[in-house]
């Protein structure tokens, strides 16, 4: 391949994952060595899925930094690629993290051994790896790779950025055997950084770090961003209802996100089954992929309403625009947060969203004003709040469409643009390595909770 070829590749890989191009370079390019623990940049395919994972170090390479990634790789698996101006290299070792699905004792052991074995398989290509790039500032991505990284920068005299994706303890706080479980969270976080920028991912993060006494001084906590010139408002795509067999007039109710248990699409499914007594032309799509994709399946059939259930998989995100537009409403049902970016996505798109007010959710879907917010309760209760409330939805398109246009403006206010988003992240690891010393966050000593952090 030509140099002017891969260029070319290089810079439409980073349009495709950014979404805008730098209008200029960083002045002094770092070397910059990151560890990640994923097997794969995307979580449900090529460019489809979460993209804040793949979007963190493009941004680096995008704007001049020569950036290493070392990640763990199947049998088989390539010893390096590049992507987006990153490259990425491979190491074996387990997966790992273990399957959710598995018995509580099972889980337990398998997380325990599957950790242990990785943190072990990781420390010498990462040294190795280090020697013959010679960075300049090691980066963290997530709490899995935190110990691993602490040590390499220790051993060769660098300073350590933590680069973690929001966190899966906030759902511990009242269970203490599950947060007694979740020691790789525990472990991680506890990991002394130069600087931590965690995404605020609408949970309770700061009430999870107050907790395992982590020092919020370093820490920079900062919503994603939205690509607004891409999620935007726009008529539903003619022809695509119908080549999922469904009618061009359906009441369309959609979710956006892998299908895994954590997403609680059961609960969408049990409220369809509801909702169809009353509105008969309602139907959802359920647009990802994931280990629930069966499950799911055979719920639909259970409750009567396979036939009016889609699951077209995972879709590419410079694709999802149009999808979103087909929807009447967007539901996000997490126990966890739904301060998500498909509820972000939606609400560019003039979306209309429902969601349960987990974590600081109110502050992105404000109930009557930006969209419909709906207090948990039990699973019953619940269910059937969600069926109502979409009923009142699909009787009032006028309302919806009210909701929709407050989204915009509101989202776009609160979480701002990809681009900003991503400079920030920049400054924070370039004065890291400037500095190598601890660089202040946005987050006061001794805060709690989730809400109210700069964007």
């Amino acid at each position: 391949m030509s140099t002017q070829t891969a260029m070319l590749r290089q810079r439409s890989e980073q349009q495709e994952v950014l979404g805008f191009t730098f209008a200029e370079r960083a002045e002094r390019p770092l070397r910059i060595l990151g560890l990640m623990p994923w097997r794969e940049l995307w979580s449900m395919g090529r460019g489809a899925g979460a993209t804040a994972f793949t979007r963190s170090p493009v941004a680096l390479a995008a704007f001049g930094h020569e950036l290493h990634i070392l990640h763990p790789g199947a049998a088989g698996a390539a010893a390096g690629e590049d992507f987006g101006g990153v490259r990425f290299h491979r190491f074996r070792a387990p997966e790992v993290f273990s399957r959710p699905d598995l018995p509580l004792l099972p889980r337990l052991w398998s997380r325990t051994w599957r950790y242990a074995a990785f943190q072990a398989a990781i420390r010498a290509p990462a040294l190795r790896l280090a020697r013959s790039v010679k960075p300049e500032v090691v980066i963290a991505y997530d709490v899995t790779t935190a110990p691993a990284g602490r040590a390499l920068a220790r051993r060769i005299g660098l300073p350590l950025v933590g680069r973690y994706f929001g966190n899966t303890l906030s759902l511990a706080l009242g269970n203490n055997l599950r947060w007694q479980g979740n020691f790789m969270e525990r472990i991680g976080f506890r990991v002394p950084v130069e600087a931590m920028v965690l995404t605020n991912d609408g949970s309770p993060a700061l009430e999870v770090l107050s907790r395992l006494g982590v020092d919020f001084r370093p820490i920079h906590f900062l919503r994603n961003g939205i690509p607004e010139n891409v999620f935007t408002p726009g008529p539903r795509p003619a022809g695509l209802l119908s080549g999922l067999g469904l009618p061009e007039d359906a009441f369309v109710v959609m979710s956006v996100t892998r299908l895994h248990s954590e997403k609680r699409l059961d609960r969408l499914i049990r409220a369809l089954a509801r909702l169809r007594r009353e509105m008969p032309g309602a139907a959802a799509i359920l647009l990802g992929s994931g280990p629930e994709r069966e499950r799911l399946g055979r719920l639909a059939r259970e409750l009567g309403v396979a036939d009016v259930v889609r699951f077209p998989g995972a879709v590419r995100n410079a694709d999802l625009p149009g999808w979103y537009r087909l929807a009447d409403v967007v539901v996000s049902l997490l126990d966890r947060t739904n301060a998500s970016n498909p509820v972000f996505e939606a609400m560019a798109c003039e979306r209309c969203v429902l969601a349960l007010d987990a974590g600081t959710t109110a502050e992105i879907v404000r109930g009557g004003e930006t969209g419909v917010l709906l207090a948990p309760g039990g699973e019953e209760a619940t269910v059937a709040a969600v069926a109502a409330g979409l009923l009142e939805l699909a009787r009032d398109p006028q309302r919806r469409a009210r909701l929709g246009r407050a989204a915009r403006p509101h989202v776009l206010a609160l979480c701002g643009t990809v681009e900003e988003r991503m400079r920030r992240e920049i400054e924070v690891i370039a004065a890291v390595a400037r500095t190598r010393a601890p660089v202040p966050g946005n987050v006061g000593r001794g805060r709690r909770g989730g809400g109210g952090a700069e964007r």
